[in-house]
């Protein structure tokens, strides 16, 4: 039988420590932290004191270390996501970060458990878990290395999940989508690209499909992550930044302890590359495809699918194109089944990796398909589906299966770009809409302004939580306070002013036409002249990460 965590929990607050008492049948547990010495000890129920201050949560985030000081962070809400094989998965909705302070200041995997042994599943939920995608693995640090305290860890997911119970030709059945996004080399869209040294792709995601019915239980596995090359694309101001192909860094190290890993953890790799062969990004398709040529893996397939340039004016039909060219890869690589008995009786050989220029928007579109085909297997294997019917035609589930992915695919683009995705009118419908035009476009102004103005604060908030920046507590003031350039607040109140001036000058005209247009004229060529400046100096006006991380490759 599996540890499982503690699910029931208070939190009793003296000004000395924090006392977290297991209040599961049968438990006598109580984790208590030292708030002076931040030592953490096992004790008992008896030991809390009746004079504590006493509150319920639902877990423990974990404990992080900054210049104002130590804070103990806690799950204080929580809603029920569905029920998975006997378990309840939960999403943490709100949070509380405690000081240690005494003046209480606040901060204003299916297919690898089936092929484990009996003691791994008595492990805890923190020892079994996966850590490329426990998010809270450097908050949790001081509790994983104490054993005995185990139960009180709880590990955090950052992605995507959705359950539905289905129901086709009168046969029920559970239909589960996972995401699961990496913390190795995570971050904002612009700030974090490629690869780092170790090989860890930026945006790296798993998404998992399972399907339970009779006690049958199936599975088909994805990832995507950006191309695995040390390639960057800062924020200058520009609509579109171009992509910079690091001319210094070993390409082929890094592309290798990537692929060595994925092959490792997956299998076969059949890569399916969506950026244009055109353009910005030709360049990137080309060093890809030369590596993938160098490396001679036979565990490696690579293929070079133009999205735009397949699906343009509107064609979407036309990914038809690259579904039958992957089709009999696909049946090789398989998915995995086991029966109700537990026998395995198939296994996934291998995954697709797919990417595009953010990994987000086509990604999911083309991910939403090959799964489509891999359920169309699964059900008919199952029996749910009856031999020469199509999922397609199955119109209550469709729109389930369509809107689960669209989700899957808005929340996999605000944690990496800050906007749902784009092209979501085809997941949704299957069709490309013009409002579904305006709506990437509008999205698309509001990713603009976010990676331009607010991602340097969020790629700051990300490497703190991950651990990627330590805090040296004797530091005196904060690293995040660096001062302006005198020319991030002047250039912007100079072209605003010359632009105020040249419309005012159009609306009030002088005694002569000259005397306007000589006036419009002065204050337009400032305007514009100033305008040019900022664009030439985008990077000064870009809101840039100011932590400086342990190791940043780019």
């Amino acid at each position: 039988m599996a540890t499982a965590a503690y699910e029931q929990l208070k939190l009793h607050i003296t000004p000395e420590k924090f006392y977290v008492e297991a209040c599961d049948d049968g438990a006598d547990d109580v984790l208590t932290i030292d708030r002076v010495s931040t030592e953490v000890t096992l004790a008992v129920k008896k030991d809390v004191p009746p004079s504590a201050v006493t509150r319920p949560i639902f877990g423990i985030l974990g404990t992080i270390h900054l210049v104002a000081g130590n804070y103990l962070i806690v799950i204080t809400k929580k809603i029920k996501v569905g029920e998975f094989f006997s378990h309840v998965v939960w999403k943490a909705t709100d949070f509380d970060v405690l000081s240690y302070k005494k003046t209480m200041l606040h901060l204003t995997d299916i297919q690898r458990l089936s092929n484990t042994s009996p003691e791994f599943q008595e492990m805890s939920l923190l020892e079994r878990a996966d850590q490329r995608f426990v998010w809270n693995g450097h908050l949790l640090r001081e509790l994983s290395a104490q054993p005995e305290v185990h139960r009180f860890a709880l590990p955090v997911l950052h992605g995507f999940i959705t359950m539905h119970s289905c129901s086709i030709n009168g046969k029920y059945f559970d239909w589960i989508l996972i995401s699961r996004r990496s913390c190795f080399r995570a971050g904002v869209r612009y700030y974090v690209r490629g690869i780092d040294s170790e090989g860890h792709a930026a945006n790296f995601v798993e998404t998992e499909q399972i399907v339970h019915y009779n006690g049958s239980k199936a599975s088909f596995v994805q990832t995507r992550g950006s191309i695995p090359v040390f390639w960057s694309q800062r924020p200058n101001l520009k609509y579109k930044p171009l992509p910079q192909i690091s001319k210094v860094a070993n390409h082929m190290d890094g592309f290798q302890r990537h692929f060595d890993s994925q092959v490792i953890i997956y299998g076969k790799q059949v890569i399916i590359n969506l950026i244009n062969q055109k353009g910005s990004e030709k360049p990137l398709e080309q060093t890809f495809a030369t590596m993938v040529s160098s490396l001679g893996s036979g565990m490696m397939r690579y293929i070079a699918f133009d999205f735009h340039k397949e699906c343009k004016n509107m064609r979407w039909d036309r990914l038809s194109i690259l579904l039958d060219q992957v089709a009999e890869m696909q049946d090789e690589l398989s998915y995995f089944l086991v029966d109700s008995a537990g026998q395995v009786v198939a296994n996934q050989e291998g995954v697709f990796r797919s990417n595009c220029m953010d990994c987000l928007d086509r990604t999911n579109v083309i991910q939403s398909l090959l799964a489509r085909r891999s359920l169309q297997a699964q059900l008919q294997r199952l029996g749910v589906l009856h031999v020469g019917q199509k999922l397609e035609e199955q119109d209550e589930f469709e729109k389930i299966y369509k809107n689960a992915w669209a989700d899957n695919a808005n929340a996999c683009a605000k944690q990496y770009a800050g906007t749902g995705a784009l092209k979501t009118d085809f997941t949704r419908t299957g069709k490309r809409t013009h409002l579904g035009l305006i709506m990437d476009g509008w999205n698309s102004m509001i990713r603009y302004y976010k990676n331009n103005f607010s991602d340097g604060f969020r790629q700051d908030s990300i490497d703190l939580f991950l651990g990627n920046y330590s805090v040296d507590e004797l530091e005196s003031h904060s690293p995040l306070s660096v001062p302006r350039d005198w020319k991030f607040l002047a250039l912007p109140i100079i072209m605003v002013v010359a632009f105020s001036m040249c419309i005012i000058c159009l609306l009030m005209a002088g005694d002569t036409w000259t005397e306007t247009l000589a006036y419009v004229l002065f204050w337009g060529v400032a305007s514009i002249g100033t305008f040019f400046i900022i664009l030439y100096n985008g990077k000064d006006f870009v809101d840039a990460p100011r932590l400086v991380q342990k190791e940043k490759i780019d």
